[in-house]
């Protein structure tokens, strides 16, 4: 099992993360430039999410966190330091923790670095002082969630017992943000595929898991949906789970006006009973 983000963060964070460090180190600024763009731009981004996907963090930034402190990356998200500053603090006090860098603060011994007066000071420990505000709970990006998806159906489309997968839900709908990321698929052993797709390398939490459904969690906090369907059903399923609640409601009203019933089990026609199943959209 691959190891847990530092912050609970999707891809984007990771990429940002990454930057964040770099920029500690002294890397020019135009190299980090792409890491700060929506993923998913270029084959150099594109890699780092396939990484993401199969170990779960990027190669570069498990190296380079081994390099910095974890708690000099906090002190750029303090107000009034940004890298640069931080690096010096760092490189140049000594100062590795939030614990010493609110005594240093404290101390006036800050104030010493270019750019660092009193109210920065006054600034940094009134911060650290106080209570510390929690990020505010987002839905994640449409950039973070469709590469991130797409690496995974690829995945499972290579194991032996899957015939079809697509990704299904809001991303394939391309809203901006999601909630979870919907997989749909039918297999010649579906208990096989659903397995397979619990014990990938990225997966932190098993929520949820029968024969042919399964809900995880990724180490990044990207919740994944996976449901194995009838091959006969394959196209009724996608349908039903790509279109919005909305949609699949004003769907079914319209199909109820002219006689027929909608569902993600098929299509069916009041008077007669018979059910339209299909295979494809």
């Amino acid at each position: 099992m691959a190891k847990t983000l530092p912050r609970n963060a999707d891809v984007a964070e990771q990429l940002e993360l990454l930057s964040d460090i770099l920029e500690l180190e002294g890397e020019a600024a135009y190299r980090l430039l792409a890491y700060r763009r929506a993923p998913g731009i270029g084959k150099t981004i594109e890699g780092k999410i396939v990484e993401i996907v199969n170990e779960g963090e990027i190669r570069a930034l498990t190296k380079h966190k081994a390099l910095v402190p974890p708690d000099v990356v906090e002190f750029t998200r303090l107000p009034g330091l940004g890298p640069k500053t931080a690096r010096k603090i760092w490189q140049e006090l000594g100062v590795t923790t939030l614990a010493d860098l609110k005594a240093a603060a404290k101390a006036e011994r800050l104030r010493v670095l270019p750019g660092i007066g009193a109210k920065l000071e006054e600034r940094i420990v009134k911060e650290l002082s106080g209570k510390r505000k929690a990020p505010e709970e987002v839905r994640p990006l449409l950039g973070v969630g469709l590469p991130a998806v797409q690496a995974v159906v690829t995945v499972l489309r290579e194991h032996p017992a899957a015939l079809e997968v697509s990704d299904a839900g809001s991303v394939r709908r391309r809203k901006e943000t999601f909630r979870d990321l919907d997989i749909i698929a039918t297999a010649s052993e579906p208990a096989a595929l659903t397995d397979y797709f619990t014990k990938l390398r990225w997966v932190e939490k098993v929520a949820a898991k029968g024969e042919s459904k399964a809900t995880v969690v990724s180490n990044d906090g990207l919740r994944f949906d996976l449901r194995v369907v009838p091959a006969g059903l394959y196209g009724n399923l996608l349908q039903h789970f790509t279109g919005s609640k909305h949609h699949n409601v004003a769907l079914r009203e319209d199909a109820v006006r002219v006689g027929f019933s909608v569902s993600e089990n098929g299509v069916k026609d009041v008077e007669s009973g018979e059910v339209f199943k299909t295979g494809s959209e």
